[in-house]
């Protein structure tokens, strides 16, 4: 028969077997990627995001980019020499909001990566690429908005003209202007971007109201850290 001693020495082997469990738990799969060295570390690092929501500040935004669903895939890591960073290339597909815009991409992403405490971590976000041509996108809609040519200006490339043309002169007219972009559609090239936009004009002219919808196609170029509007802006 067990004594009230057997079951206490039981209960403490019993705890410090669930301890030990949790502490291999808890280190064998730093031990395994640090053994397979830092290419799983950052594909498991870019994997491990799809599990939650991808937040991506835009500036000028009142709020981040936000996905409701994203995937990478196709992943290959180039580590620099020295060992402390990365770079890791990917597809990416992702279906998410800036605020009331639909934003859906496909297509390439480049992903830097460094050392932080240790550890691989993406050296600005997970989706530095798709974070930039919507920053453009947003800065576009809000200098359209505002009628603001010299804003426009800033996001043109080398050979892109400044805004003009009858489309410019008429948006100028408007009062009480309102720019809205229902839907940004991307293809991630290489170097450059290609974007559907599906857009809503609202306001007045002096001889009517004003309530428009629309669909153009962008091109943006890869230019230091940011994508320019190339060959045209509107």
């Amino acid at each position: 028969m067990s004594t009230t001693q057997d079951w206490s020495r039981f209960g403490g082997g019993l705890i410090v077997f669930l301890a030990l469990g949790a502490t291999l738990a808890l280190f064998i799969p730093r031990f395994l990627g640090a053994a397979a060295g830092p290419e799983l570390e950052i594909i498991t690092a870019l994997k491990e995001t799809e599990s939650s929501s991808l937040w991506l500040p835009v500036r000028g935004a009142p709020q981040p980019l936000k996905s409701q669903k994203h995937r990478f895939a196709r992943i290959t890591v180039n580590v620099a020499p020295g060992g402390q960073r990365a770079e890791a290339h990917a597809t990416l597909d992702f279906e998410g909001t800036l605020g009331d815009t639909r934003v859906g991409t496909a297509g390439v992403e480049r992903v830097p990566f460094v050392v932080r405490g240790g550890k691989w971590v993406p050296e600005t976000t997970a989706a530095p690429r798709l974070q930039a041509v919507v920053t453009a996108l947003e800065s576009r809609r809000r200098a359209l908005q505002a009628a603001d040519a010299e804003g426009l200006e800033r996001l043109a490339g080398p050979d892109t003209p400044g805004p003009g043309g009858p489309e410019w002169a008429r948006l100028r007219q408007v009062r009480a202007r309102a720019y809205q972009v229902e839907a940004w559609y991307v293809r991630l090239e290489r170097d450059d971007a290609v974007v559907t936009e599906h857009w809503r004009l609202r306001g007045a002219l002096p001889a009517k109201p004003v309530d428009t919808r629309g669909e153009r196609r962008l091109l943006l170029s890869f230019s230091g850290d940011e994508f320019l509007f190339s060959p045209s802006l509107m």
